[in-house]
């Protein structure tokens, strides 16, 4: 099956690229020989991984997936959810509307739009990020600083214990 090649692939490189000896490699591949499932799953050495491109592993073991390789097509009604998120999560909401327009102008050149969309919004984006972040700073300092008056407060509650146990004896 091509999720097992697929899997089978990724850990011999794995192994190999960890610096494993080539001979248990060669072990390892030598011992798959006959599982079920692995019957016509083509088996290679380490050295036949060893002068393999990257990019041509995918489409060798598996059709694609390489780094050169193409993404996937999405559907127009991805695009357009991914579009009106986009003009939602940024503060963007009147632009919603032109969503389809938008999609139209650019169909087929969806991954360029979005490209061209977080170049025009540079700065809109940046201040959604510095806000986001000093929320979570400030989240942080609240946390920390309620912490901070928590062991205050029980510090403050053993010493009491501890002076009291001092003047009146422990029981």
């Amino acid at each position: 099956s091509l999720a097992m090649s697929r899997r089978l692939l990724l850990l011999v490189s794995t192994l190999y690229a960890c610096g494993a000896a080539e001979q248990s490699v060669e072990d390892l591949l030598a011992g798959m020989k006959g599982m079920p499932g692995m019957e016509n799953i083509k088996m290679f050495s380490a050295d036949d991984l060893k002068n393999m491109d990257p990019n041509k592993m995918g489409d060798m073991f598996g059709g694609g997936g390489g780094r050169g390789s193409k993404r996937s097509k999405k559907t127009r009604s991805q695009n357009r959810r991914k579009l009106v998120e986009f003009y939602e999560k940024y503060g963007l909401d009147d632009k919603v509307a032109g969503a389809d327009a938008a999609l139209d102008k650019w169909k087929g050149r969806e991954e360029k739009m979005f490209e061209a969309l977080n170049k025009k919004y540079k700065d809109v984006i940046d201040k959604y990020w510095e806000k986001h972040w000093a929320e979570v700073d400030a989240e942080r300092e609240a946390k920390a600083s309620q912490e901070e008056a928590m062991k205050e407060a029980e510090d403050a509650v053993k010493a009491e214990e501890d002076a009291l146990n001092n003047a009146f004896g422990k029981t």
